[in-house]
């Protein structure tokens, strides 16, 4: 008599449903934080995302915009509001307008003077014999009034010279100040949107260098995924760092001396680049493992193609730079 055997059934999960698995059991209660932690541990899965339903989860467009420029572009109204009406231009805007007080006043105060010398001579029962600033020889009772109207019209007038030239130059200095504030503002936020909308050019750009490869037709896809997952914080330095950088002066940290300030300058700008340098290399690393190409032999040589293209970059951020510094330079003429 044969004893039956009995037979275990052994589930084998697809990919896919390992993946949705994954997400599943990720921990947060923030469906944007738990996908920035399941792609930063799983960067060879991200392929999948796409092929199964996935509640919370976000397209790579949304989410780079979500991570990076939704961020930026609150730190960049917040340093517009704050910088616009600080700085150099607004404390020599405030002189100006304590200049023109203080000449409105003294103006005042001639013309009230005058004034009271009209009233006087008014009252005099003199015809001659009256002495006038500006007179070389006394001056009848006509004569005297007529020449103190005329002194009246005179600082008048010079105090209306003196208030358009000074409003002129209030409003130049405004007009200014709003550009600058706009363009130093405006420069973090062009930064975020250049990396994000560099994913077209950095995506042709592995194409064409590993096309042969199946996944490299979703590199724009993944390089967004990445730029968020591995640069959510970091982008959050460099905007925090870039604003104080470039608002120094509306923050009062402008008051280096002519010899530190440049190399102030210089150390700053080689940080900023190294930061970005790190970043760059970290996504890069990311993009090898996600779609499934051979690394290359030194993640730091020319031979790191996925690398150099990634600081394709510049060329998109050059490009929108200039619109910023244009669409400035346009407030400025129309404000002007």
């Amino acid at each position: 008599m044969e004893t039956p055997v009995e037979s275990e059934f052994i589930e084998v999960k697809s990919p896919i449903d390992r993946f949705k698995e994954q997400w599943e059991k990720q921990p947060g209660a923030i469906p944007f934080l738990r996908q920035v932690s399941l792609i930063n541990q799983n960067p060879q899965s991200l392929q999948y995302a796409g092929m199964a339903p996935l509640k919370g989860w976000t397209e790579p467009l949304m989410f780079a915009l979500q991570g990076l420029v939704l961020v930026s572009l609150l730190l960049s109204l917040s340093n517009w509001l704050i910088t616009r009406d600080r700085g150099e231009r607004a404390d020599a805007i405030a002189a100006l307008q304590r200049d023109l007080d203080a000449e409105t006043r003294r103006q005042g105060g001639v013309i009230e003077a005058t004034q009271a010398d009209i009233e006087r001579i008014r009252r005099s029962f003199k015809k001659k014999e009256f002495i006038v600033a500006g007179s070389p020889v006394p001056l009848n009772k006509d004569e005297a009034l007529q020449r103190h109207y005329a002194l009246i019209d005179a600082s008048k007038k010079l105090e209306q010279q003196y208030k358009d030239r000074n409003e002129a130059r209030q409003h130049e200095l405004h007009a200014q100040g709003d550009a600058f504030a706009l363009a130093y503002s405006g420069t973090p936020l062009v930064f975020s949107l250049a990396l994000v909308f560099a994913a077209w050019l950095v995506g042709r750009g592995i194409q064409k260098d590993y096309g042969k490869f199946k996944l490299s037709r979703q590199a724009d896809n993944f390089y967004l995924y990445f730029l968020v997952s591995r640069g959510l914080w970091i982008n959050c330095g460099l905007m925090v760092v870039l604003h104080l950088w470039l608002s120094a002066e509306a923050y009062g940290l402008g008051g280096l001396s002519p010899s530190i300030s440049p190399l102030f300058s210089i150390f700053m700008l080689l940080a900023v680049f190294g930061v970005i340098g790190y970043y760059f290399h970290t996504v890069a690393r990311d993009l090898y493992k996600a779609l499934q190409i051979p690394p290359p032999a030194s993640y730091y040589g020319p031979e790191n193609k996925i690398l150099l293209q990634l600081h394709g970059f510049w060329v998109v951020f050059v490009v929108f730079e200039a619109g910023l510094i244009g669409l400035s330079w346009g407030c400025y003429l129309l404000e002007h």
